[in-house]
């Protein structure tokens, strides 16, 4: 694809940036370095913060407005200031296209998205906890209101949909399709240790798993994983990131928690097959999370994304092979890849298919409530308990992440994870119990109610518009 010919138009894309994390930065940085993107506006729920990803982004200081209000807000875009705001309430009646929630609060992400939509803006997310839990509701709100909601690419989701999309495209049989966790087990074969995340690992027998004998493939990984149980090998993210595209595409999870497996860049698509095949997938189209092992000389997957086809014509999948393809051990299977995201550097390639085609980087009118990303208790945890998020990773202490099919809310209905937040809990949970709604008594959010709402709308059978809704968009 030619991109320059794909966004050809005189049209600069307006862009407000709800979050000024790393994600919200980034996409600030890249506006400047575009043509056809502006971002002018900044919110977070400290202005300061917003006022100083700005700055990062080499926007001068006496250029920035911090607003408090819809007044000031509307006297500093007419000035033409770059805006740094607490509240999209302030912002919303400015003239911008389409807003980029990045926060990373999940309720915070429900509140702003739906406002948005609500305001006639289009929405590109990158909270993705928000998105596993009423993405199908903001995807079909997006809709009745003629704009868009949409993943933004730089993040796993949008990536991994756009080469599952391409890959149907091409007429390829889909085997599964996945990511890398977020960071690589790196075996240091000197000292005897697996470092993960800057921590190192004891792993002093990791030669004797380093290759994989055939026939015994599946028994020397599971041996690698019960090895380096002490590393984590599954996170929320990861399952959060599949949830979406899940519902996105209709791929599904071959069990609840994942294989999750630790293999070489090399092994995925010997592992990631049919049972069949040597591999340890019961049916096709099964999405998976890998954690990347390599040695420190060798590349990262980065978090990238992949696809494993079925290899129809041996002669060219052998070329392709000798071209340095990733192909299974029987030559049954390739990974096709992509070992990277780029964060908010790339998220305006979405931003501008949106804007001005009219096109979203998800399932679009495909995107409805398949999966919930749920919780498992690992530990018992007691009566009168608070369940509270925590870290980088938004985790919960005491749950796992699973995916089970979409269920509306219910006393014997899983909760959605990202409810969990906040909750108290009303009765002793077992270890290994899935968390139910009888369980816990939820917080009043934002998240919860258009969580609700979903459920309705889709019980209903409420239908989207049709598609040539989104060709009269301005």
């Amino acid at each position: 694809m030619n991109y320059l010919q794909h966004f050809q138009t005189d049209k600069v894309v307006e862009a407000c940036i709800a979050g000024a994390g790393d994600f919200g930065r980034g996409v600030l940085r890249q506006a400047r370095q575009m043509k056809g993107l502006s971002a002018r506006i900044a919110i977070d729920i400290n202005p300061e913060k917003a006022a100083e990803a700005l700055l990062h982004a080499g926007i001068s200081n006496e250029k920035i407005m911090v607003c408090h209000s819809e007044q000031d807000a509307q006297l500093a875009w007419e000035k033409g200031y770059f805006i740094a705001a607490a509240s999209f309430d302030a912002v919303k009646e400015l003239p911008f296209d389409i807003l980029v929630e990045s926060t990373g609060i999940p309720d915070v992400g429900a509140r702003f998205a739906e406002a948005a939509l609500l305001a006639g803006k289009h929405v590109g997310i990158a909270t993705k906890e928000t998105e596993s839990v009423v993405g199908p509701y903001l995807t079909r709100l997006a809709y009745q209101q003629g704009r868009l909601f949409t993943p933004l690419d730089g993040d796993q989701p949008s990536l991994l949909i756009g080469l599952l999309t391409w890959a149907d495209t091409l007429g390829f049989e889909i085997i599964a399709a996945g990511k890398s966790s977020e960071y690589d087990f790196i075996w240091d074969e000197a000292s005897g240790t697996v470092t993960c995340n800057g921590t190192p690992f004891s792993a002093p027998d990791l030669h004797e798993l380093w290759e994989l004998p055939a026939g015994r493939e599946r028994e020397v990984v599971a041996a690698r994983g019960k090895m380096l149980v002490a590393i984590p090998q599954i996170s929320v993210p990861d399952l959060c990131e599949m949830v979406n595209v899940a519902n996105a595409t209709g791929l599904s999870p071959d069990r609840p928690e994942f294989h999750a497996m630790v293999l070489r860049t090399s092994e995925v698509p010997s592992l990631l097959d049919l049972q069949a095949q040597g591999g340890v997938l019961e049916g096709l189209k099964r999405l998976e999370v890998f954690n990347c092992l390599r040695r420190p000389d060798e590349l990262s997957f980065a978090g990238g994304v992949f696809v494993v086809v079925r290899c129809e014509d041996p002669h060219v999948w052998t070329l392709l092979r000798d071209k340095g393809h990733v192909l299974s051990s029987n030559g049954n299977s390739a990974m096709i890849y992509l070992p990277r995201h780029l964060l908010g550097l790339e998220a305006p390639i979405s931003l501008l298919d949106v804007v001005i085609n009219g096109l979203t980087s998800g399932g679009g009118h495909a995107t409805t409530p398949k999966f919930d990303l749920t919780a498992r208790a690992t530990q018992p945890i007691k009566a009168g308990q608070s369940l509270e998020m925590r870290g980088h990773h938004r985790h919960i202490e005491g749950l796992r992440p699973e995916i089970h099919p979409a269920a509306p809310l219910s006393s014997a209905a899983k909760v959605p994870f990202y409810l969990l937040p906040g909750a108290q809990v009303i009765r002793d949970i077992a270890p290994n119990q899935p968390i139910t709604l009888a369980d816990v008594a939820l917080p009043a959010s934002t998240l919860k109610q258009l969580r609700e709402k979903q459920d309705q709308m889709f019980q209903q059978g409420i239908s989207a518009p049709s598609a040539s809704v989104v060709s009269t968009l301005d």
